[in-house]
């Protein structure tokens, strides 16, 4: 079923849709994730895949984004079989390396797009409007629990308003896993959305939510 539908949606990559098809293969896995309850999908797929390269050719290096994409691995992601692992997970993997240029940014992507649902559904209360503050207001404090904190906050990565968990889940993907090839954060992203934090924000006279500017778990 899944091989199918894959198969179905792989046509070619034209520069003016590549955006499109990336959103709806983002969207597909998404549907198969909460289908199935299948909420550690990429990283079932990715630990496979990594121990696929290591069994092969031994001896690669612990760092996950370099080992993906070493010219030894080229030759087996999407290729070699994933052993104890259903056909759709290849099918899966063939099309994100076709979409994305592998199945480590295609994970990515898909963490910041379920940040941007989440976004998007995310209605404004009257706990979360806009503070009146005095314009270029600086300030840093410490959040107990960043998970309970109903605030709206804006990024550099993005204009919408979301919250503070919201926020920082996305600098993380953004300014750490993507810019900086920390791969490995991706299997622990659930804890940058909670617990307790210094963060440190401002006002701009143009907007009408602060700006995080830097976040640190304590």
């Amino acid at each position: 079923m899944y091989t199918n539908v894959i198969k179905n949606s792989a046509i070619p990559l034209y520069e003016n849709n590549q955006l499109i098809l990336q959103q709806n293969f983002l969207k597909f896995i998404d549907e198969h994730i909460h289908l199935h309850g299948d909420a550690d999908f990429f990283a079932t797929l990715i630990t496979a895949r990594i121990e696929t390269i290591n069994y092969l050719m031994p001896h690669q290096t612990d760092n996950l984004y370099q080992c993906i994409t070493s010219d030894y691995a080229q030759n087996i992601n999407g290729i070699v079989a994933l052993d104890n692992l259903d056909l759709y997970y290849i099918e899966i993997e063939k099309q994100a390396i076709s979409l994305f240029g592998n199945i480590l940014c295609c994970w990515a992507e898909y963490e910041h797009y379920r940040i941007m649902q989440r976004v998007i559904k995310h209605p404004l209360t009257k706990n979360s409007m806009p503070q009146l503050v005095d314009n270029n207001k600086k300030i840093t404090e410490v959040v107990a629990q960043i998970e309970n904190d109903t605030r709206l906050f804006i990024t550099s990565y993005c204009a919408l308003p979301m919250t503070l968990s919201n926020a920082i889940a996305l600098k993380t993907i953004e300014c750490f896993v993507k810019k900086k090839y920390c791969y490995e954060l991706l299997y622990f992203l659930e804890i940058s959305t909670n617990g307790e934090y210094m963060i440190h924000y401002h006002y701009k006279h143009t907007d009408l939510f602060p700006t995080l500017v830097a976040s640190s778990h304590i």
